[in-house]
């Protein structure tokens, strides 16, 4: 027995260093601990963006890196990306969407692809080595340990694959899907399926123990953790003794929302994300939480795995954020916002939740930020209260009846030395590194005011934006208006190097600190003077509003937006082109105040 455990630590350590030669797995290891081995330095700003031109493909798939290249699975296709320019080396189509993350050993690249099979590719040019036909669509990610790929397909099985002989060395059917990699711990190999139940199964592929699921949405890796495997079940994250499938925690850890990211464990510390906007850091021993960030309120949903390095979790909060946070979540230590994906414009008459200009998600017509509808405040009417470990200030009314691995499973950040790599919700592969230079300051433009008019109408202005160096009350004069409240002044916010640090976000009123609202996502920074209870102008003269930001490298921008307030002129009018928001007779495509092309318009009867 000793001996048998001597030759399994040899291995371990074996695979360990051979996986820092060459090796990449998409949770670093096979127990799928998402630990990176690497060293991360923060800040880091981005180095290059490679855009995939397939507008209707969705990418979920975390890049795997190699030496050279990093391999981004989008749509259809793997690409093969230089990883210092960020240039395109190769294309490998396999004719149906691949969500399964990259495998690389050996100059070879392993992936499933929904046409049914398992693919590996010559990591150098693309070219096919062979494939394994599965007879159902491979989403999962596969596991590589002491030379088996461990995966599972739509076909309802899980494949212990000899990349030697690439033949089976056993198979195990389950009653349904298997979206969610194995769980490779030393000679058991724990799996989830969408049949409702968890099996852990020998190494010759016989079950030991299954259990039954809280959650039909099993798509989040289990992993290890001494003795205990680690799982996430719909919101429930459990934890089970790895040989005998016996309950470890006392009771569940109940989240708001569904947990569908892989979990990291170190430290005898569990860290996840939750749909419900919070990353947790659990006790392994007891399933208790330790802290939550943010610590109030909630980010946007996190649905991909998180990654730990150094000491730092990384993570992805929706489709566009990237984020490290301390090992004891009391510090942000990196933030960088995606750019937005285009959207097409709601259009006049589009119906319930069109949004116009400026809204945000949530918002009713006429809302600024930090305003809510009645009943729309968390933990309100209609919402389930939490259950044990759930997370604070949150709730929901239960759990979804149908959820679909593609849509709600989102691409995670692949950590390695110095650099991170992810694909964006635009197809866009984006490359960070501690060496890219950043010597640009943020980017300060696009000033919107908008102030209560004539018949309590919203008047809109756009004031001019004045540098540094300028006067700053030099455009004082261009808008004169009265100062009654509510007032809306609001900048558009961006920094496409290191990201803006959310903490170096101030605005001032003539040299005051003043309140505001930053929406990190939008890039939108908000001066509200909208004081409650009864209406209190704001005194006459000039005022001088200033907005600072710095980026994570220690750029700093300052603008000034500049206006007169006049207690005595009477409330502005609604400019012509604004008292239509949609006139009839316009043509598709055209705005209110814009002329009709000449050959759009109808001939003139005499």
């Amino acid at each position: 027995m000793r001996r048998a455990a001597v030759i399994v630590i040899v291995m371990m350590l074996a695979s360990a260093g051979f996986a820092q030669d060459g090796t990449w797995l998409p949770r670093y290891d096979e127990q799928s601990s998402g630990v990176s081995p690497a060293s991360l330095e923060l800040p880091v700003s981005l180095a290059w963006k490679h855009t995939i031109d397939d507008n209707e493909a969705r990418s979920i798939a975390t890049p795997a890196v190699g030496e050279d290249m990093i391999y981004a699975p989008v749509g259809s296709s793997v690409y093969a990306i230089d990883r210092v320019t960020g240039a395109l080396v190769w294309e490998r189509a396999t004719g149906d969407a691949i969500y399964s993350s990259p495998v690389l050993a050996d100059g070879v690249l392993y992936f499933g692809s929904r046409d049914g099979n398992l693919w590996a590719v010559d990591a150098e040019d693309g070219s096919v080595e062979w494939r394994y036909p599965t007879g159902a669509g491979v989403d999962c990610s596969p596991v590589l340990a002491y030379g088996v790929l461990y995966f599972g397909s739509d076909a309802n099985r899980v494949v212990a694959l000899d990349l030697e002989t690439r033949q089976p060395i056993w198979q195990f059917e389950t009653g349904g899907d298997i979206k969610a990699s194995p769980l490779v711990y030393r000679d058991v190999v724990v799996v989830g399926s969408l049949d409702n139940r968890i099996y852990c199964l020998n190494n010759q592929g016989r079950p030991i123990w299954s259990e039954a699921l809280a959650h039909k949405a099993f798509f989040a890796s289990p992993v290890g953790e001494r003795t205990k495997v680690i799982y996430a079940s719909g919101r429930n994250l459990m934890a089970r003794d790895i040989y005998t499938g016996r309950l470890v925690w006392p009771r569940p850890f109940r989240a708001a929302d569904l947990i569908v990211g892989a979990p990291a464990v170190q430290g005898r510390r569990v860290y996840v994300g939750t749909r419900g906007g919070a990353v947790y850091c659990i006790d392994a021993n007891r399933g208790r939480a330790i802290w939550r960030y943010p610590a109030e309120g909630n980010l946007e949903p996190i649905s991909s795995a998180v990654s730990i390095v150094d000491d730092v979790v990384v993570f992805k909060s929706g489709d566009r954020t990237l984020m490290a946070v301390s090992l004891d979540g009391q510090e942000l230590r990196w933030k960088y916002v995606l750019p937005e994906v285009p959207q097409q414009v709601a259009q006049p008459g589009a119906g319930p939740g069109a949004m116009g200009p400026g809204m945000e998600p949530g918002m009713g017509p006429g809302m600024m930020p930090g305003m809510m509808e009645p009943g729309m405040e968390p933990g309100g009417p209609g919402m389930e209260p939490g259950g044990p470990g759930m997370e604070p200030g949150t709730g929901r009314t239960g759990e979804p009846r149908e959820v679909v691995f593609e849509e709600i499973v989102n691409a995670a950040v692949a950590v390695t030395e110095n650099a991170l790599y992810t694909t964006g919700a635009d197809n866009v592969v984006y490359g960070f590194d501690f060496q890219a230079p950043d010597n640009i300051e943020p980017t300060i433009a696009d000033a919107v005011l908008e102030v209560p008019g004539k018949g309590r109408t919203r008047v809109e202005f756009a004031p001019e934006i004045a540098d540094e160096d300028d006067f700053p009350d030099r455009y004082a004069s261009d808008i004169q208006i009265p100062g009654t409240p509510p007032i809306y002044l609001s900048l558009q916010l961006t920094d496409e190097g290191s990201g803006v640090d959310p903490e170096s976000v101030s605005v001032t009123i003539n040299g005051e600190r003043a309140d505001f609202t930053y929406d990190a996502t939008e890039g939108l920074v908000w001066y509200i003077y909208a004081p409650r209870g009864a209406a209190a102008n704001l005194s006459n003269g000039v005022k001088v509003i200033e907005f600072s930001a710095t980026d994570w490298r220690g750029n700093t921008a300052r603008r000034y937006v500049s206006m007169t307030i006049d207690n005595r002129l009477n409330p502005p009018e609604l400019p012509r082109q604004q008292r239509q928001q949609f006139e009839p007779g316009m043509g598709p495509g055209m705005e209110p105040g814009m002329e009709m092309p000449p050959e759009m318009m109808a001939p003139m009867v005499p």
